[in-house]
Order: C-alpha cells, then structure tokens, then sequence
C-alpha cells in the first residue's frame, strides 16, 4: 500500500473517525484525472465495524465497485524444514458493487473485513478503473473469557486485526507482571486465539496485553510511536477449587500433513494406517500389486545431526525389518513406530536398491512422565517427554511455571527423548508448568529475540505443523525436603 497514504493515517491514528487529507494530490503520476475523495465515516475501525461511504460529482446511474486494499501471505517454511519468517504481497478483495444515483452520488455501506490491522485502502472503481479513494487504519481487538474459575482453568484471549507490519504484529500477555508469552496471527489475516491456564492463588489476577516487538513487553507504550495502539488490561479472579485436569497430559494433536504415498510399480498400492501417533504406534501397511517381487527391506528414514555442534545435519536411514510379498502380490506387515524424533519421517519399501514404494509417517510428541508429582519446595521434578520434533519451528518446547517464563527444551540432538529438569518453588498448593510451542530459530538476517517464546497463539498460527501444548501440575507441600547430604557452596 502506498506510502503517502500510511503517513497520512499513522498522523491520525487516535481519532474514532478517521478523514484523512485528500489522495488525490498523489495520484497524479498513477492516473491523468485526479481521484475523487471517498468520505468514509465510522465509529471504531475494528473488524466486522459497519463503514459508511460517500461521494459526489461521479457518473450517473453507474455501478461503483469498492475494492479493498491489504496483503497475502504469512508465515514461510521452505522444504518441509526451514523457517524463513514472514513474507506478504499487496492484494485486493472486492468489498461489492454499489449504484451511484442520478446526481452522481455513492452512498454505500459494508463492513470491515476480517482482516490485518493496520492501514487498508478503500478504492472505488468505474469501469474498472479507480476514481475515488480513501483509507482506513484498523485497529486491535481483545476478548478475554473467561474472567473467573478454579486455579487451571483455560483462558481463551481472542484477538482481530493484529497487524502484518513489524511494530503491530506481534503482542505480549502478561500475567501478575510476569511474561507468560506472545501473541501473533501473522499466517491467519489478523485473528487467532491465545491460550493459557489460570495460575496463582486465589484472588484476582491483572492480565496486561502489550504490544512489544520481538515479544519483549514494550512498558512505556505511552511514548512509543505507536503509542495510538491499544494495551488492554482484564482481570482474572480465581477462585477456590482444585484443578480437575490429570498431573500431565497433552492436548488433542491435530491432524498433520502426510505426502501422498509414493508406488513405483504399475497397478500397485500401498497403504500405511494410521499415518501419525507417538512412537511405539502400531501400523499396518497393507499392499497389493507386488506380485513377483519376494522379499522387500523397510527402511526408516529420518534427520541425525546437531545445529549447535557446527557439524550441521544430514538424512538417515536404517532397515528395520524384511518384509516378504505374498504369492498374490499382496502385503500386510505390522510396524511398531521406532523412537525417533517427532515430524515426518519415510517409511521406503526397497528391492535391492530401487526404491518400489514410499509411506509417510509423524510422529507426535508424547509424555513419558512426570516424577514426582508433590512435595515441598525444593523437590527437584523430572518431565520426561518423547517425540519432540527437529525442524526450524517444532523442535523446542518454551516452559513456564505459573505463567511466567522458563526457559525451553530441544529435542534434536537427542533423537525426540527430551528430560527437563528443575525444582519446586512457591506456597504451598497447586503449581502449573505449561510447554507451548515456540520457533527453535528465524533467518538469519533477523532478530532472534522473537524465538523461543511461548507462543500463546499456537493453535492457529504456529508455522508450518500445528503441534498442541502441554501441561502438568505439581503439588507443594509444607516442610523443608530432606537433603541427603550437607549443602554446597561457592566462594
């Protein structure tokens, strides 16, 4: 979208109803007749805001499209693997068509759509050629429900119209002045859903909402160039209760995407089921059309390597049984998933060294264990997990305890098998340590402060597979733990 319209807009950001000075001074080098100016008029320039428009001195009796400004794209992985960050292109959408009256007049209405925030051109067009315009800048919406419950209930914070540049993209939820994590939509038009848990004690809980570029918190918004942008704040009251959620689990894993199997022989098929689940699964791959092949290798292919050695990483594959063709062609051969990272792996049929057939199969992040599940402060916890992925942007999880930041796990360098280790801490009762997806890593070019952040919007707008969260709880009692021998101190 052009420049001299988002200055126009960012001076005005503020106002309930935005005018902006006339584009038409601009258009000169875009068309040879000036444009008209469209008088758009409104309340509040969020999604789903009714918008009146009006102009005159326009041809009579003619049909006027509205056309609406913003941008395609998203989040980007390159080969299944790389995270490249955002990239978008400028588009239109048809906002519809509108009669102008016989006085040349337009008066029409449509609703802003669900869209980014930030500064949208509303062009109305001719013939299908523009004559009038004017521009809009949608702002951030927050819905917090629900305001009460038991420490553990889940809180859904759904946000509009987050922004796709730089310094609107990208929101902190903060929980009692601790950073619980960031909220974006960059890949899903500005709307998406932050999900946490309700921690702490009973009483009320401030939640604060603040923009903050690379998930950084920004606390003097007030004298920020944004500072028109708005920082809503809810309150959280917990109640007395008990959390009725297990001492671990994991949330339902969405569907992930599975390349069409691969078959090289004519008339053949071959079918893996089911194509995902935590290691140890139990498939079937069931075939036919293989008749006079004999016996066939499965092959396990998979990633081994490190990003923090500097040695990088390559593929892998092992044979990890013989599989043999029955005299009619056909294959049903049980497979028990091996321990291996989580993501998409091939499962290859191979005669000799010729490739006959491929399968896909992901594995899912699963819970071991939580040891132990109570105890007074100072218990050191074990949560043993497996599966945990190897790409870009699923092989971290970024924990935190009582909504308030950790730190994160890797599961690369140890094939999937992350055990993440600390101790105890706070009052007695029920404590809260959540692992939310975060991004192991941007491109090189950017900031990485962004990265390995809770990323609290994870279900909807995690790049690349959509990976769920996790969540345990942790009981602590009164008393002092027992300590096996004397303290160790440092000069």
């Amino acid at each position: 979208m052009r420049t001299s319209i988002i200055l126009l807009f960012l001076l005005g950001a503020a106002c309930s109803v935005q005018q902006p000075p006339d584009p038409a001074a601009n258009a000169g080098s875009r068309s040879n007749v000036p444009y008209k100016k469209l008088d758009l008029t409104y309340d509040k320039p969020v999604v789903g805001a009714e918008v009146r428009v009006a102009a005159a001195d326009l041809p009579a009796g003619k049909t006027a499209e509205l056309q609406w400004g913003t941008v395609a794209g998203g989040w980007v992985v390159e080969d299944y693997y790389h995270f490249k960050g955002k990239k978008y292109t400028e588009t239109t959408s048809s906002l519809g068509k509108f009669n102008i009256d016989s006085n040349g007049r337009l008066d029409a209405r449509f609703a802003i759509p669900e869209d980014y925030g930030g500064v949208h051109e509303v062009t109305a067009l001719i013939d299908g050629g523009p004559v009038a315009q004017n521009g809009i800048e949608v702002t951030q919406s927050f819905q917090m429900s629900p305001a009460s419950g038991p420490i553990g209930t889940p809180i859904e914070l759904r946000v509009r119209g987050l922004g796709w540049r730089t310094m609107e993209s990208t929101w902190v939820v903060n929980w009692d002045n601790h950073a619980v994590g960031f909220v974006s939509a960059a890949g899903t038009r500005g709307s998406a859903v932050a999900r946490f848990r309700a921690a702490g004690p009973a009483g009320d809980h401030p939640v604060k909402v603040y923009s903050g570029y690379q998930a950084q918190s920004y606390l003097n918004y007030e004298q920020a160039p944004t500072a028109y942008l708005p920082r809503p704040e809810f309150t959280f009251r917990i109640t007395a209760g008990r959390t009725a959620a297990p001492a671990g689990y994991i949330e339902p894993y969405p569907p992930q995407p599975v390349p069409e199997t691969e078959v090289q022989i004519a008339n053949a098929r071959l079918v893996l089921s089911p194509t995902q689940g935590p290691v140890g699964t139990r498939a079937m791959l069931r075939g036919e059309g293989f008749a006079g092949v004999g016996a066939l290798q499965l092959v396990w292919q998979t990633f081994a390597g490190s990003r923090v050695s500097g040695n990088g990483f390559e593929p892998r594959e092992s044979v990890i049984a013989e599989v043999k063709v029955g005299s009619n062609g056909q294959i049903e051969f049980p497979v028990i998933i091996p321990e291996d990272l989580g993501g998409l792996h091939g499962l290859a049929l191979r005669n000799g060294e010729k490739t006959v057939a491929l399968a896909h199969f992901v594995i899912e992040t699963s819970i071991v264990s939580m040891t132990p599940a109570s105890g007074p402060v100072g218990t050191p916890i074990t949560i043993h997990l497996k599966g945990v992925g190897w790409t870009d942007y699923d092989n971290i999880y970024v924990a935190t305890y009582d909504n308030a930041y950790m730190g994160y796990v890797c599961g690369f360098n140890s094939h999937g098998d992350v055990v993440m280790n600390f101790t105890a801490s706070g009052a007695p009762g029920e404590h809260l340590i959540d692992l939310f997806p975060g991004i192991y890593q941007g491109p090189s070019t950017e900031p990485q402060l962004l990265y390995r952040q809770p990323q609290l919007t994870y279900a909807e707008d995690h790049p690349g597979n959509k990976i769920p969260a996790l969540h345990f709880k942790f009981e602590v009692t009164p008393g002092e733990r027992r300590r096996e021998g004397p303290a160790v101190t440092t000069n």
